[in-house]
């Protein structure tokens, strides 16, 4: 007798310490997420992959009858099951305490919409004849894809955003035109070369974005998404009017475009450029004329300039600070070379950050040659230290005062109530330039404020 229950508890023992498989009461699975959204998902494009981690939440391992989409075939996206490019499988098994991933992107047809239109799915999970389910949501857009493409002459009209891939060329005889509201948006590494003109025809209410194609809100700071907007030897007559330049390696790049007409071979103006990896503007040789701008958040310089040429800047705004490492060059850097003569004027700017100094200029040789001029400017700079620091380039110029921008947290950089900004701009550039880069008026007292921002009573910082 005494063996016979000495067997059966041996046994009871070796049965319950076994791995139990499927229909324990203490298996079940657990999900990162209930819904995975993606963002804008271009038509005939299809998407950044997102994840799903499925988790054996109890003590045994279990297997996963079957996981699929419930959209079956006519489905919009696209799975890999635990290492497997498929879109239903059966009999997956998950250890304690183990997971396996689910990778799901999307790819969806032409819609003949302008709009985004939402799409949905979901994953099923049947579990211990247990239905489970994990949403899909995303938003489908049309749009105009530019590849790897040559333009002669074009409009782009506001409605379906262009995506470009590697990069779009403006031939050397032709002309690009871009109406108010139109959305520009570029892959990774892809740029826009512009051999023959460049006309942005932004408003103040619907500027023309430039950005990176990935559309969610996480990469809207994000440097270094795509290349820039480069004009070549050949260009000329550029105008970029209420424009949006962000997330680029450089906003603006120009090369020997100086054509010694007399005339700015780019003008921009009430236009921003932000969050690029190298520079906001870069030129060598150039003539350019920047009104109204705002640029920040650069890796190395907001403006850098070589070589010769002539360089305007009125009621700009160009502040720098670095979140990604150390940043030891100014905001604004101005490099000489022999021969090679600079034209600079600065009129009701600032130049500010977090450096010591935001102001360097490079003579090509003991001294500088160019010809230079901050007028009405505030600037942050190390006047004991400077070698260019002189009141006949300097007139009614400003050092080392804070600005006192609204929420640089935030990238606000109007002036607050205190601000040293206030009237202090040179008031004869108002009738040229009667409006701030947001349309506001710059004559309600008669003196302007230095920036692209115009104050406006009552704007401050908000409190949460």
């Amino acid at each position: 007798m005494f063996r016979h229950i000495l067997i059966f508890f041996v046994a009871s023992i070796l049965f319950y310490s076994c791995e139990r498989i499927g229909n324990s009461p203490v298996s079940g699975i657990g999900f990162s997420t209930d819904t995975v959204f993606f963002d804008t998902v271009f038509t005939s494009v299809g998407t950044a992959t997102k994840e799903l981690r499925v988790k054996n939440t109890g003590k045994t391992s279990l297997v996963i009858n079957h996981i699929s989409l419930a959209g079956g075939q006519s489905s919009k996206f696209r799975l890999n099951i635990d290492g497997e490019p498929v879109n239903e499988k059966d009999n997956i098994p998950i250890d304690a305490g183990d997971s396996i991933f689910i990778f799901i992107d999307a790819f969806i047809n032409p819609l003949s919409s302008d709009s985004p239109v939402t799409v949905t799915d979901s994953i099923i999970f049947n579990f211990n004849d247990n239905l489970r389910s994990v949403k899909l949501l995303a938003w489908g857009q049309d749009i105009n894809l530019i590849k790897d493409g040559i333009i002669k002459n074009a409009v782009w009209v506001k409605g379906k955003p262009y995506v470009i891939y590697n990069q779009a060329t403006v031939d050397s005889l032709g002309t690009l035109t871009i109406d108010e509201g139109v959305k520009v948006l570029f892959h990774r590494n892809s740029v826009m070369t512009i051999y023959g003109t460049l006309i942005v025809n932004g408003q103040f209410s619907q500027p023309v974005l430039f950005a990176s194609d990935r559309t969610e809100m996480m990469y809207e700071d994000i440097p270094g998404q795509w290349t820039g907007i480069e004009f070549k030897n050949s260009s000329k007559g550029n105008i970029i009017n209420n424009a949006i330049i962000r997330n680029s390696v450089y906003g603006l790049r120009a090369d020997d475009l100086n054509s010694n007409n007399g005339f700015p071979d780019i003008k921009i103006n009430s236009s921003v450029i932000a969050h690029s990896s190298v520079s906001g503007i870069s030129a060598s040789n150039s003539n350019i004329l920047a009104a109204n701008c705002i640029i920040y958040h650069c890796g190395i310089n907001c403006i850098s300039i070589s070589g010769g040429g002539v360089y305007n800047f009125v009621f700009c705004t160009l502040f720098n600070r670095w979140d990604y490492g150390f940043r030891l060059t100014p905001v604004f850097l101005v490099s000489e070379k022999p021969s090679e003569k600079i034209t600079l004027t600065l009129v009701n700017t600032v130049l500010y950050g977090d450096n010591i100094s935001e102001l360097n200029m490079i003579p090509s040789g003991s001294t500088l040659t160019g010809n230079y001029i901050f007028d009405h400017c505030l600037v942050k700079l190390d006047t004991l230290h400077s070698a260019f620091w002189k009141t006949d380039l300097f007139p009614y110029t400003s050092a080392n005062k804070n600005p006192l921008f609204i929420d640089l947290e935030k990238w606000d950089l109007r002036p607050d109530t205190l601000s040293p900004l206030i009237n202090r701009g040179n008031q004869s550039y108002s009738a040229a330039y009667p409006f701030d880069v947001r349309g506001v008026s710059r004559s309600s007292n008669g003196i302007p404020d230095i920036g692209a921002y115009e104050r406006l009573p009552g704007e401050h910082k908000k409190v949460k």
